[in-house]
């Protein structure tokens, strides 16, 4: 879990900054590969059913998803 959580905000770090700049190409494939590290973590067949458990974990664990999001806006 504890690599998951790490990955996780590296990946809401590359969600932040792309909210308020465009991410350089380099910056888009690693954020990409944070994105699709995450996605591993969850079961199913296909990338969207991945990313749908995906975002029922981040429902589910909302004030934690807020915590490291908070914490990831100081990278």
């Amino acid at each position: 879990m504890t690599e998951f959580l790490r990955v996780l905000a590296l990946y809401y770090a590359c969600d932040g900054a792309a909210a308020i700049r465009q991410l350089t190409p380099s910056e888009w494939a690693q954020c990409t590969r944070h994105y699709e590290a995450v996605k591993s973590h969850f079961d199913g067949t296909t990338s969207a059913e991945r990313y749908t458990a995906f975002k029922t974990w981040e429902r589910a664990n909302g004030e934690l998803v807020a915590e490291i999001r908070a914490g990831s806006d100081a990278l």
